[in-house]
């Protein structure tokens, strides 16, 4: 049986992984990933703003007729309550959310199952989302494990948590969908380091 600790194929050293002269792939953690998330929700939410813009869904104007100004209060209230990140479902008119939720999706979907492996904010911190052996997943599987991550929240968050103390560090929706997040760091980030002769 197969040690569930051992790397993927694609990533164990070898001739086949072109990485840099002292870093290794290892599994991605629980922070790293929360990390590559908040660099996400900016990109989304700069996304999805000057989407509003552009199409009239968002208004930026400073003068709000009196006869508007009360339905535009009760909007903005239900978009605060509702918007607490660009992935959520939220109530901000019909339009806006449609358009931030394909967004959404299709920025998770197309980056991840592109050759990139990765999103911008996992990019950033050197994350790559394969599949069980190190691979390039497809874009139903990028799909499904996006699917899989409201599992993952409607279980109270646990889902994400699991990425603490899963052996190959996978959330829930990583497990549905068969997937790992790899990431490359320093090789000797934790290794032991001796005391300098006197």
């Amino acid at each position: 049986m197969p040690d569930p600790m051992a790397l993927p194929p694609a990533f164990r050293p070898g001739p086949s992984l072109a990485s840099a002269p002292g870093q290794v792939w290892s599994y991605a953690g629980f922070w790293w990933r929360v990390l590559a998330w908040l660099v996400d929700w900016m990109v989304l939410a700069a996304a999805e703003f000057g989407l509003g813009i552009v199409t009239g869904l968002r208004h930026v104007g400073l003068t709000i007729d009196k006869d508007d100004q009360s339905v535009r209060q009760v909007s903005d209230i239900a978009y605060t309550s509702f918007h607490y990140s660009p992935s959520a479902w939220h109530l901000h008119g019909g339009g806006l959310s449609l358009l931030g939720l394909i967004l959404t999706i299709g920025y998770f979907v197309l980056m991840e199952s592109s050759h990139w492996q990765a999103t911008v904010g996992k990019r950033v911190c050197k994350l790559r989302v394969t599949d069980l052996d190190g691979r390039r997943i497809s874009i139903p599987r990028a799909l499904g494990r996006y699917l899989g991550k409201f599992v993952s929240a409607f279980i109270l968050g646990i889902g994400f948590l699991m990425v603490g103390w899963t052996r190959r560090k996978q959330g829930l929706h990583d497990v549905m969908a068969d997937t790992l997040v790899m990431h490359l760091r320093p090789n000797d980030i934790f290794a032991f380091q001796p005391p300098p002769m006197l």
